[in-house]
């Protein structure tokens, strides 16, 4: 995995997971070695890690590390169970356009 960086005033940048030059909030969302595809499977396993690490120091009466705090909130999931409503919606329907 790895990310080009073209920047407008300095060469390009490569990125790569597992490599040590990444930046905190990216390190700590690498699970797995370079050379390892990362997917679906890491993403969702971040998702609950953050939200343990997180949940575990508001339980301990501590303030959360920002760079954990990256999970979906309730309102997050709602607009996505809207969206979920108005694809089925429009699934079954006429309309061309489906407001959302």
């Amino acid at each position: 995995n790895s990310l080009y960086v073209k920047w407008l005033d300095k060469p390009m940048e490569v990125l790569r997971t597992g490599v040590g030059n990444l930046y905190p909030e990216a390190a700590a969302h690498t699970r797995i070695p370079a050379g390892h595809p990362e997917g679906y499977l890491e993403a969702f396993a971040n998702i609950y890690r953050n939200f343990a690490i997180c949940l575990r120091s508001r339980l301990e009466g501590k303030e959360p590390d920002p760079v954990y705090m990256d999970f979906p909130t309730v309102s997050d999931g709602v607009r996505g169970m809207r969206f979920i409503e108005r694809v089925v919606y429009a699934g079954s329907s006429e309309e061309k356009w489906v407001k959302f």
